[in-house]
């Protein structure tokens, strides 16, 4: 299936490329290719995809063969990266900077990619000013951290992901991701992802994700930190933490001092769920927050249809529940290329979103939840489920 999923894709990079003018497709093999071929044909693939992105125009199209990268790419074009599959198209910054650089001028697709063990101040695995859809790939381990010549005033953001410009993520998982500061810095941000631009997550998975501050300092966002403009819908947030004992310290599963609207999300077993900042509100609809320590800090706008495990969320919209157990299963597979939390037999959510339709944040009906199943399920004949995960019928 996995196989034919990457034929399907390589087939419409191709038939996009081929509609584009002077569009070259560009070929990348880590174990049988060498950077002195013409790289044009897979029988004569370069060895680096630095390479080939030195040989690309803006427009044309790269696709890398499965094997592990050790390199730091710098992207200042418009382009597509493909890879085999995230579990064997690797690229591996070796903890010397971000894995990935997309300057402002870059409009660049990256596909069915793991990107792992960068480390920089800003955006360890993938700095992001431009604009890019990352696609069916991992942002994995990676870290951020001051220099250690910065003693006072330094701040590090984004372990995982750093973005200041427009960040589409679609069918993807970051984790196990850091950013940490210590010996006075101030401003550990966004452990998964700091977003300082427009960011919007689709169908992915966030979890295992940490923003740790020494010397009394603000930790903010294990897994999500933003002060720009963010959607998420139909996705997972759960396992992330936060340590820090700054004033502003929280949001262990999302933090926000900027505008955020959530549609079908299930945040869940963070330190911390969703914590909002200097007069902001997250704004969410059809989705659990639970078993978070405390739910929700600060202000929540509810568009009805959520579902908190305890009395700090104040959802007061219609069809909300507060103070009740989901009845939440354990992270795993269940269908779909990202882990999801099922609902269990007997849980209050299922059925209890709005019985019009889930919708996105933009008011566009949700016909799948975040693993590609119906929403809502065939057989029912109530609303759809809270949360990311759509319970099907026996």
């Amino acid at each position: 299936m996995k196989s034919r999923y990457f034929f399907v894709l390589l087939l419409l990079f191709l038939t996009l490329a081929s509609t584009a003018p002077a569009s070259t497709i560009w070929y990348v093999n880590g174990v049988s290719g060498t950077d002195s071929n013409s790289c044009t044909a897979v029988t004569s693939a370069c060895k680096t995809i630095g390479h080939a992105i030195s040989l690309a125009a803006s427009g044309d199209s790269i696709v890398v063969a499965a094997a592990t990268y050790q390199e730091n790419l710098s992207i200042n074009k418009n382009l597509t990266l493909m890879g085999s599959s995230a579990t064997t198209t690797i690229i591996d910054g070796g903890r010397r900077g971000s894995v990935v650089g997309i300057s402002s001028a870059a409009y660049v697709n990256l596909s069915q990619f793991t990107i792992q063990n960068g480390y920089a101040r800003y955006g360890g695995g993938i700095g992001n000013s431009g604009t890019l859809r990352i696609i069916s790939s991992n942002v994995s381990n990676n870290k951020t951290s001051p220099p250690s010549t910065c003693f006072f005033g330094c701040n590090a953001n984004g372990g995982g992901i750093s973005n200041v410009g427009t960040l589409t993520i679609n069918n993807t998982t970051v984790s196990g991701n850091t950013t940490y500061t210590s010996r006075g810095r101030t401003g550990a941000a966004g452990g998964g992802i700091w977003n300082q631009g427009s960011l919007t997550v689709n169908n992915s998975t966030v979890r295992g994700n940490t923003a740790q501050a020494g010397s009394c300092s603000d930790a903010e966002g294990g897994g999500i930190g933003n002060s720009g403009t963010a959607f998420v819908n139909n996705s997972t947030i759960t396992g992330n933490t936060v340590a820090g004992c700054g004033p502003t310290t929280g949001g262990g599963g999302i933090w926000n001092q900027g505008n955020i609207t959530m549609s079908n999300v299930t945040v869940n077993a963070n330190a911390g769920g969703v914590d909002t900042q200097f007069g902001q509100s997250a704004v969410i609809q059809n989705s659990i927050v639970a078993n978070n320590g405390t739910d929700c800090g600060g202000s929540m706008s509810s568009k009805g249809y959520n579902l908190s495990s305890d009395d700090t969320c104040s959802f007061s919209g219609p069809g909300d529940l507060n103070n009740t157990d989901p009845k939440l299963g354990t992270l795993g597979f269940y269908g779909g290329p990202t882990e999801t939390i099922p609902l269990l037999s007997g849980s209050p959510a299922i059925d209890a979103g709005d019985p019009n339709g889930c919708t996105d944040n933009q008011g566009n009906l949700l016909k799948t939840d975040q693993r590609g199943m119906p929403r809502p399920d065939r057989e029912d004949k109530g609303g759809c489920d809270m949360g990311a995960y759509e319970s099907q019928s026996d």
